[in-house]
């Protein structure tokens, strides 16, 4: 009995454990972060290093603004370099994807 006892809290902290280590980068549910695959250099139309929405809906027309706010990490209505890489590590994106 004590053993089964054991066996269980130990199957029920591995699980908990499992479970404590997955994070999610958004608040909100978001739509697949593969349909959203791009180069930043190649969304940045004007070449001032940040993306603004007008440049991010034009590479993505499909994109809802409730997605580039999630990517624009800092709230500046821009996303820079760090931010879109940051975006893309937290879905598995590789970086040259």
């Amino acid at each position: 009995m004590k053993k089964t006892a054991l066996l269980t809290a130990l199957a029920l902290l591995v699980l908990l454990a499992a479970c404590a280590g997955k994070t999610s980068y958004h608040k909100t549910p978001m739509p697949d972060p593969k349909t959203f695959k791009a180069h930043f250099g190649d969304m940045d139309a004007n070449g001032d290093d940040l993306v603004n929405w007008d440049e991010f809906k034009a590479f993505f027309p499909h994109a809802e603004t409730k997605v580039f706010k999630a990517i624009d990490g800092n709230g500046d209505n821009q996303i820079d370099h760090d931010e879109w890489h940051a975006f893309k590590e937290a879905h598995g994106l590789k970086d040259h994807d």
